[in-house]
């Protein structure tokens, strides 16, 4: 499985405090079966601004780390960005750090309080210019859960959705939980499964227990599509084997 939302590099936001914890994280991830772990720390979300990191240099440390410990698993550069009213000009100056290091997905993260049209038309621009938005946890933000017709918007807009692991096993509330479900029904093949991983405990990087439940609501292999992609393709992240 590959896991594209996880605060898991060390020190540098509210994720894994210290190397020691990212280290715990990736052999909890790698015991549920995950292979590939894209690190998303949070940058311009008004408390953390990551991207003053070189975030890929980290990536290449943690990776040594991994290594000489023996877990295998490969950690890759991104960031969970806010989306903020200079977001299209910081990616224009190219700024803003692309989900998984390629040069055409940001993994988006939505204000607690927005103007539907104005993201929608960000989303779009984005697009226009080939970034493509896949948005974080929109079962999870309080605007979107009161009107749920705002996840059509974003699909029309051109982006894919990511919903949390811990939102289909009923971790953040029963209103969370049937958005989860309502959106892998509805929206199979724009949307991805991630942990959203932030330590050792409630928040731990696995996937596999919501996949479990995936499966029940789409079948295994839809369900299997949604935490197993190809990092590389420029069109769509797409379909990739879990088997090495």
């Amino acid at each position: 499985m590959i896991d594209i939302h996880c605060h898991i590099l060390p020190g540098i936001d509210d994720g894994a405090y210290d190397l020691k914890t990212a280290l715990k994280m990736a052999r909890i991830a790698v015991k549920d079966g995950v292979q590939t772990v894209v690190a998303t720390p949070h940058c311009y979300d008004g408390v953390y601004n990551c991207q003053r990191y070189d975030i890929g240099g980290l990536c290449e440390e943690f990776n040594v780390a991994l290594h000489e410990q023996g877990v295998e698993l490969t950690v890759l550069p991104g960031a969970e960005v806010r989306l903020t009213p200079d977001l299209i000009k910081l990616v224009e100056r190219g700024e803003v750090v692309t989900f998984g290091g390629q040069d055409r997905y940001l993994l988006l993260e939505l204000p607690e309080i927005f103007i539907p049209e104005a993201v929608f038309r960000v989303i779009k621009h984005l697009q226009l210019s080939n970034t493509r938005c896949i948005v974080a946890h929109p079962e999870r933000n309080t605007f979107v859960l009161n009107q749920n017709n705002i996840i059509d918007g974003l699909i029309f807009a051109g982006a894919e959705l990511q919903v949390t692991a811990g939102s289909l096993t009923g971790m953040f509330g029963k209103e969370v939980k049937l958005l989860a479900q309502q959106i892998l029904k509805t929206q199979q093949g724009r949307c991805y499964l991630a942990s959203d991983g932030h330590c050792v405990a409630k928040r731990k990087p696995i996937l596999q227990k919501a996949l479990k439940l995936a499966s029940r609501l789409v079948g295994v292999e839809a369900a299997t599509d949604m935490v197993s992609i190809d990092l590389s393709r420029k069109d769509r992240l797409s379909v990739i084997s879990c088997q090495h």
